[in-house]
């Protein structure tokens, strides 16, 4: 779970300037593990990206990178 959590918090830090105010916080839930993130303030556009692509594809890299250990991931970005 923690190597899950170092490959996200490295994909975010490498969209944002303020890398110091990432946070990064999982819960698991039965089945799945629903990791929540949050950035500095003006920063969370670029992380979501125009129409959600950018968090789309974050969290197919999270998914793909959970199949290993047969887990089920989801991602969601905090205002």
């Amino acid at each position: 779970m923690e190597k899950l959590a170092v490959l996200l918090k490295y994909i975010v830090s490498e969209m944002v300037k303020t890398q110091e105010a990432i946070d990064i916080t999982y819960e698991e839930k039965k089945d799945l593990i629903v990791f929540k993130i949050r950035v500095a303030d003006g920063e969370l556009g670029k992380v979501i990206g125009k129409n959600g692509l950018t968090a789309n594809a974050i969290r197919g890299v999270m998914q793909a990178a959970a199949v290993k250990d047969k887990l089920n991931v989801n991602v969601e970005f905090l205002d």
